[in-house]
């Protein structure tokens, strides 16, 4: 067989399209490998809960209460990232929460979902660091396509994963279906772990304090030098804060009841629903692979606002669906959104915040959705219970629309 020169020349552009810094490609990679695990359970975790015993009403609860560790973990992280440098906070933490996958598949009880929900909660002090990483790593002229590249790769198991997860339930029953389905996010996040710990390098390298703080001061200060980074931070930043947290409202309404409300509610099997989030994992890979071209043309905010201008669209979607055709739309307008605002938030956030303070001001680009989604969460579980299960997802749509006018507001980027 000859490999013809328009082939050796496609190739080589494929090539340079697809490359990432080695640092960025050793988190992207690792994180992929272990996505092929995670994808097979995480769609289905409210569903495992319910299926364990716990009530809906008990289920906003817990995940109100999971949301409120990670705020914790997520503000500790942010400052142990900038303070004890990316690598040793991302190692730790990313065996921690392959760890809590392993205790999901053991637990036999609702009353012992707190367990792994706990430690799971607790691994997201590693997330500030991943972030920040991977914005170190990236040169800024190529950020567009380096996040696009990093999160359709990422996205690439959940083309296919979710099914298996679905299989498994299908043929094992939900509760020992998505036991197993855990047990292979735990295996494949070690392999995944243990290839990251030998091969990622450091970024961000820091002065060692020589005086040794307790515990508690570690806490204090993290927030303190979170709020004073935001505070001091561009003005786009602060704008950018508001619209990831009005988006946080509505999604700690609609998220933890999605997969209960379209297999219980609406009688779906679990297979139907697992081919749903394939094709919106799909969708997301192959736009992640094709609108690096449109946002370098249009820009990175356009980007985010058309994305935000899905997410209330896709809601409104979710809402009226009752067939598998308008459960495909749904999930497909969603997965237009992601694709776009993926690429599009990382490039805006990295072109708005400085080095120096990227593991505080990212920590704070989750901390203030998680804590307005902690309310949520426990407000969904009471609509959903009390008053019909499609009302959550109604009442999502304000936040959703809200965030959208709040983008508007943005006169321009840097980038731009």
């Amino acid at each position: 067989m000859t490999i013809t020169k328009t082939e050796t020349t496609n190739f080589g552009k494929l090539r340079a399209f697809l490359f990432l810094p080695r640092n960025a490609w050793i988190l992207t990679s690792t994180s992929s490998l272990w996505s092929i695990g995670s994808a097979m359970a995480n769609p289905y975790q409210t569903l495992y809960f319910a299926a364990l015993g716990a009530s809906s009403f008990d289920i906003g609860i817990l995940v109100a209460y999971g949301t409120g560790i990670t705020v914790f973990a997520l503000l500790l992280g942010g400052y142990v990232a900038d303070t004890w440098g990316r690598r040793r906070v991302i190692v730790i933490f990313s065996w921690v929460s392959a760890a809590s996958a392993a205790i999901y598949a053991a637990i036999n009880s609702p009353y012992l979902i707190i367990i792994p929900l706990t430690v799971a909660s607790m691994a997201s002090i590693y997330t500030p660091a991943f972030n920040a990483v991977m914005f170190d790593s990236i040169e800024p002229r190529d950020r567009i396509r380096g996040f696009s590249v990093f999160s359709a790769i990422n996205t690439i198991p959940s083309v296919f994963a979710p099914t298996i997860g679905g299989l498994l339930m299908a043929h094992y029953n939900i509760l020992d279906g998505i036991k197993i389905a855990y047990l292979a996010s735990a295996v494949f996040g070690a392999i995944g772990i243990s290839f990251r710990q030998k091969m990622l390098g450091e970024t961000f390298v820091v002065k060692r304090q020589e005086e040794k703080k307790p515990f508690l001061s570690y806490i204090k200060d993290s927030f303190v030098s979170g709020i004073n980074a935001t505070r001091k931070s561009d003005p786009i930043v602060k704008k950018l804060l508001l619209y990831i947290t009005l988006a946080g409202i509505g999604t700690g309404l609609t998220a933890p009841y999605a997969s209960i409300y379209v297999v219980r509610y609406l009688k779906f099997n679990p297979i139907d629903y697992s081919v749903v989030v394939d094709l919106a994992g799909l969708t997301t890979v192959c736009l992640l692979l094709g609108v690096v071209f449109l946002i370098k043309k249009m820009g990175a905010k356009n980007g985010v606002l058309i994305a935000s201008i899905a997410a209330p669209v896709s809601n409104v979607m979710f809402s009226q669906a009752k067939t598998m055709d308008e459960l495909l739309e749904w999930g497909v307008t969603g997965a237009v959104g992601t694709a776009i605002q993926s690429p599009s938030l990382s490039t805006m956030q990295a072109e708005a915040i400085e080095q120096e303070h990227r593991g505080k001001i990212l920590a704070m680009f989750s901390i203030l959705p998680s804590l307005v989604s902690l309310p949520s969460q426990v407000a969904a579980g009471f609509l959903y219970s009390s008053i019909a299960p499609v009302v959550p997802f109604i009442v999502a749509v304000a936040p959703f629309a809200a965030g959208a006018i709040v983008l508007f507001s943005i006169r321009g980027t840097k980038e731009e």
